[in-house]
């Protein structure tokens, strides 16, 4: 009774071939895209609201109490 133990043989190291890396190309450009289509108009709408919002020159914000009437 014995335990015979063989070492695998190396194998060539397999290379992606020329559609592999089409295929690879055109989906990080599809994940770079839908990022752009999700972050662009975020992006958009953060800016405007940062710059709309913005207290005119010269004018300090009205002192409102919360819960008050005269809001």
């Amino acid at each position: 009774m014995g335990l015979n133990i063989e070492k695998p043989r190396r194998r060539a190291i397999e290379q992606p071939n020329a559609w592999q890396r089409v295929c690879a190309a055109f989906g990080l450009a599809g994940l770079v895209l839908a990022w752009v289509v999700m972050l662009v108009p975020c992006a958009l709408w953060l800016v405007f609201s940062l710059v709309t919002r913005r207290p005119a020159v010269g004018r300090p914000f009205p002192n409102r109490v919360f819960g008050s009437p005269a809001n």
